[in-house]
């Protein structure tokens, strides 16, 4: 039942009892065009009674139509009510549910996900490798090496650099004697000292090319690089050959060397130095140290970063004196 009952849209009328159902279409209804019809339903009604029908029978269309929307609004509200007594049903329906579900333990589930969570962990221990236990001797190795870093800590402070200070009119180096705890504490410089046994100068030679291409790094990174050779029989420092003093890869300015100019410099390096391959021979790397030589890296607080046998490995310097 359409709810737009306006004069341009009135469609049915409907009959009472005993009377035909008539369906009227006007677009634009007006008072002669509701005299026709009623007139034409008057005279049908004459027709049977022999009777002139009166005016008032003429509103009988109106009062039909006023029944017909009553019905309609009666039919809504009948609707609207099942509606709401089945949605309050579902409601309740609904609620009974809810309060029926079981309540779930808190404290049982949080039990459950503790167990859960140590099973889990000692499934991943499982393939976990264990790391081996540390003996008191290894303990007591690891003490001493620590003891020995802080006392060559003490003795470089000590000892003394030749450092370039300036150029000759040739063009040679002219090194002067500086203390290594004064560069430290002054210029902040860190050091790295490379030494080898007798007869291993060539690997001096390979360590300052490849320093070479990495020149500006030593720069900025304000770091000196100490060559040396050491006797391990006499415990003294020995002077480099000429040709290798003499060279251009020695006269870098990030080269330094060990001041050595009397017996007590020479003796005072010779011992730190060859204290450092008796470290190696400890350790079962004597040959390897003899074969390839050792490093020692100091940062420019005094603290040794880095102690091993072979070459140094530049990127790994710069990252141990960066720390």
């Amino acid at each position: 039942c359409s709810s737009d009952l306006t004069p341009s849209h009135l469609t049915l009328l409907h009959s009472s009892a005993g009377h035909r159902s008539a369906w009227v279409t006007m677009d634009h209804p007006s008072d002669a065009s509701f005299e026709e019809a009623f007139a034409l339903r008057g005279s049908r009604a004459q027709s049977k009674t022999g009777k002139r029908p009166t005016r008032g029978r003429r509103l009988l269309p109106v009062t039909l139509l006023g029944f017909a929307a009553l019905h309609c609004l009666l039919s809504i509200a009948f609707v609207d009510g099942r509606w709401g007594a089945a949605t309050s049903a579902r409601s309740q329906e609904l609620l009974a549910r809810r309060a029926s579900r079981p309540q779930f333990d808190k404290k049982r589930l949080e039990k459950e996900a503790s167990f859960t969570e140590g099973l889990m962990k000692q499934w991943n221990d499982l393939w976990k490798p264990k790391e081996a236990e540390v003996t008191p001797e290894e303990l007591e190795e690891r003490r001493r090496r620590e003891e020995s870093c802080l006392e060559i800590q003490k003795a470089l402070k000590s000892l003394k650099l030749s450092v370039i200070a300036n150029k000759d009119e040739q063009g040679a180096p002219v090194r002067r004697a500086a203390p290594i705890g004064v560069l430290q504490e002054q210029a902040k410089q860190s050091i790295a000292i490379y030494a080898v046994v007798p007869g291993k100068e060539e690997l001096v030679t390979d360590v300052l090319l490849g320093m070479r291409i990495e020149a500006k790094e030593f720069s900025e990174r304000n770091i000196l690089v100490v060559p040396a050779v050491v006797d391990l029989a006499t415990k003294t420092v020995v002077e480099f050959a000429p040709n290798i003093r003499n060279s251009k890869l020695m006269a870098q300015g990030a080269v330094a060397l060990p001041f050595s100019e009397t017996d007590e410099d020479r003796a005072a390096w010779g011992a730190l130095l060859a204290g450092e391959f008796e470290e190696a021979d400890g350790q079962g790397l004597a040959t390897e140290a003899q074969k390839t030589g050792l490093a020692l890296i100091v940062r420019n607080n005094g603290e040794i970063s880095r102690r091993g046998v072979g070459r140094p490995q530049w990127k790994v310097v710069f990252k141990d004196t960066d720390e």
